[in-house]
């Protein structure tokens, strides 16, 4: 027996069930009027996610109306947010400022006004709704102070996000001079003795590729003392760039997610702890990459297939151009970005 799996709503319906007098009803419409307006029921969809904002009784429906504003692209909406996030109930609030930050274009005035005054909120997620929002639509040179304030701010998911903040701005974008740069990689030294392990980490991440020896160590250590972090993301990123930047200290921490520890144990990023191994010269984890390329079930073969093309595994290019000859067509474009991959 299969399951029953309603179906999205119409515009009518959900436009219908936005009226209803039950929450529940009116904030499970809320998806389907986001859906509905990036059609032809755009303007009278907008126009209800609107009102929901401006007067439904129900806090959740109000917040996530404001959320489905942003989803929906409606920047007509923004005057609403405006006044929702400057005079919402908190969880209002919150999801206000991240609409904003979706929605608002750099530099716009009124929008920044909200933003600084849910920054100097006593609540943590005001102010850290308003750290992301800012990181978005504020131009550098004033986003700077916030961030110099989001590091030493009492609440780490704020220090946090502010380093992750400043590797998007400072560091990622090509426009930025080497001077700034310079001026946060020495800012950024000291959040490597951030009491909060999840703040150093994301300094350190930002820092080893850019030569600090104190920063490598502390992401290889993360690494060998952690079976698993809150941030998966962050995770990835430190077992990539063992591999990149040949740090073989790490390979404690490694072996134990690519092959499990003494217990056994699987982790969610085996795959990438192989490859990083692999990269590294564990000579486990290419045996291990190099059986899988003949293995009967599909899903190995092609998950070994990435992994020697990402691992620069030449002892795997002549399974590699068997596989190109012999695969289904579906599979050969992986099997020659493999090999491509090897020639880089």
């Amino acid at each position: 027996m299969y399951p029953w799996s309603p179906l999205p709503r119409t515009a009518a319906a959900a436009l219908r069930d936005a009226a209803h007098a039950k929450a529940s009803v009116r904030l499970s419409a809320v998806a389907d009027l986001a859906r509905a307006a990036a059609g032809e029921e755009s303007d009278v969809s907008v126009d209800r996610l609107i009102e929901l904002v401006e007067r439904d009784p129900d806090v959740e429906v109000r917040a996530n109306a404001a959320l489905a504003l942003a989803d929906a692209g409606a920047t007509r909406g923004l005057p609403s947010l405006l006044r929702a996030a400057a005079a919402g109930e908190p969880r209002v609030q919150q999801l206000a400022l991240v609409a904003l930050g979706e929605l608002a274009e750099p530099g716009d005035v009124a929008v920044g006004r909200v933003l600084v005054s849910a920054f100097e909120s006593d609540a943590p997620a005001l102010r850290f709704q308003a750290l992301v929002a800012a990181g978005r639509v504020l131009p550098r040179a004033e986003l700077s102070r916030w961030l110099e304030r989001a590091l030493e701010d009492p609440e780490s998911k704020l220090r946090y996000i502010g380093c992750r903040i400043i590797e998007e701005r400072f560091f990622a974008d090509a426009d930025v001079d080497d001077e700034q740069r310079r001026v946060w990689q020495q800012r950024l030294v000291a959040c490597l003795d951030d009491a909060e392990p999840d703040v150093a980490l994301a300094a350190a991440l930002l820092l080893a590729s850019r030569g600090v020896e104190a920063a490598r160590a502390h992401v290889v250590d993360a690494l060998n003392r952690r079976r698993s972090f809150p941030q998966a993301e962050d995770e990835q990123a430190a077992i990539e760039l063992c591999a990149e930047l040949g740090l073989q200290a790490a390979r404690p921490g490694l072996y134990g997610r690519a092959f499990g520890g003494l217990l056994g144990g699987g982790s969610a990023l085996a795959f990438q702890a192989r490859v990083a191994l692999a990269r590294l010269g564990d000579e486990r984890a290419r045996r291990h990459i190099l059986r899988g390329l003949s293995s009967f079930r599909r899903v190995v073969r092609m998950q070994s297939v990435a992994a020697a093309g990402l691992a620069r595994l030449e002892a795997a290019r002549p399974r590699l151009l068997e596989l190109r000859r012999v695969a289904r067509e579906t599979d050969r474009q992986s099997v020659t970005e493999a090999l491509l991959a090897l020639d880089r």
